[in-house]
């Protein structure tokens, strides 16, 4: 069940639904595609149970519900985030999204919040959406 606590080993994956948060040269993800601000958390989806085309759907709905392309989605395991001293916990109230969980915990300015977010980025790969 998608409320269950999130495991480190846990695969997740943050939907891209701007352009500037990856580069098309070499396909990587920006530490801006982790930045919460202006947000106090920053939302992910669980694969929890889910094959590629249940989680490329769930990111299309997040993109359409904001009137925005889905380029692709940065994949990592929860534990990028928790070696930043975040918490990542199930939220699964999200329309259309059982599996979506929020990332908590992060620091309150910007600046500190690309210190961490760069940390993830690094550890995270970029999927692009492909047809």
């Amino acid at each position: 069940m998608s409320s269950d606590p999130v495991a480190p080993e846990e695969w997740l994956s943050r939907y891209i639904i701007q352009s500037n948060h990856f580069r098309k040269t070499d396909k990587t993800v920006k530490p801006d595609a982790f930045i919460p601000h202006p947000h106090e958390d920053l939302s992910v989806t669980r694969h929890l149970d889910l094959d590629q085309d249940a989680i490329w759907s769930i990111g299309e709905n997040v993109a359409h519900r904001r009137n925005k392309q889905l380029y692709g989605r940065a994949v990592n395991q929860a534990s990028s985030y928790l070696e930043q001293k975040l918490k990542v916990l199930p939220a699964p109230d999200l329309p259309g999204n059982p599996n979506h969980a929020n990332v908590t915990g992060w620091p309150p300015d910007k600046e500190a919040q690309k210190i961490v977010a760069l940390e993830i980025a690094a550890k995270s790969e970029y999927m692009p959406r492909i047809g």
